[in-house]
């Protein structure tokens, strides 16, 4: 509807309506990823991100066009792709006239994952500090209201730090922070949840502490299932696909079964 009407309206209806489409395509970009089955999501996430940049520049909207960004840096980052996923994190930065302290410790923190695939861990962990000095106060609601990065609370963070230790091979770095950021997470926050369940299900597995890892696995598993994210599922995946080389262990056959029926 918001694209036919961008066709044939004129100003002002075609500014006011510039802005709204901005947020609905960021949002579809964000559920084909969180959904997401095959490539084809995956481009359309790419697709849409590319469309709501497109329109809130058009619109003026600084403060979306540096989000498309930072979302953008999310995706080269998901692909493996450091030097883009540092590049667009530093030009989110760019739009310091419009960034909320939430905004730049989330694109901080992403800036941080792209060192981390680059193998950099002072650069990494030093940007995962500043990041922090920008952090989000947890929302009880869970609904955004507070604007662009407000999941960049304290709790994120940390669990992000574990994952750039996973990144960069340490395992058993990544544990105690996970288990910690897992603690501190509001329970209202059930895909952030399922993410770090799944990624100590990992970083135990990889550990060699498979036990210990089943019961996260099946938690995180739960938390796909039950609300649909992909993305958990295909972490949970990751984290099962860990321990399948110790099915004798009490529960990992099960885990296996469980993420083959998904």
């Amino acid at each position: 509807m918001l694209q036919e009407l961008l066709e044939r309206a004129d100003q002002p209806v075609r500014e006011e309506a510039l802005l709204l489409a901005a947020r609905y395509a960021e949002s579809a970009a964000w559920l084909h990823e969180d959904c997401a089955a095959d490539a084809a999501d995956a481009a359309q996430a790419a697709h849409w991100t590319a469309q709501a940049m497109t329109w809130s520049v058009e619109a003026g909207d600084d403060a979306m066009t540096a989000w498309t960004l930072f979302r953008r840096a999310q995706q080269a980052t998901a692909s493996g792709q450091s030097a883009p996923s540092i590049s667009l994190s530093r030009a989110v930065q760019r739009y310091d006239h419009v960034l909320t302290p939430q905004m730049r410790a989330a694109a901080l923190q992403q800036e941080a994952h792209g060192y981390a695939l680059a193998g950099d861990e002072v650069a990494c962990h030093r940007l995962i500090d500043q990041a922090e000095s920008f952090a989000a106060q947890p929302e009880s609601a869970g609904d955004g209201r507070s604007g662009h990065g407000d999941f960049a609370t304290p709790a994120y963070l940390e669990g992000q730090r574990a994952n750039c230790w996973l990144l960069l091979g340490r395992a058993d770095l990544a544990v105690p922070i996970l288990s910690t950021a897992l603690a501190a997470m509001p329970q209202i926050y059930r895909r952030d949840r399922g993410l770090l369940q799944a990624r100590l299900a990992t970083a135990h597995a990889r550990t060699g502490e498979v036990g210990q890892g089943v019961d996260h696995a099946r938690q995180a598993l739960n938390v796909a299932r039950s609300g649909g994210s992909t993305r958990v599922l295909h972490e949970t995946i990751a984290a099962v696909d860990a321990m399948r080389s110790c099915r004798d262990t009490p529960g990992v056959a099960e885990l296996i079964r469980a993420v083959a029926q998904s």
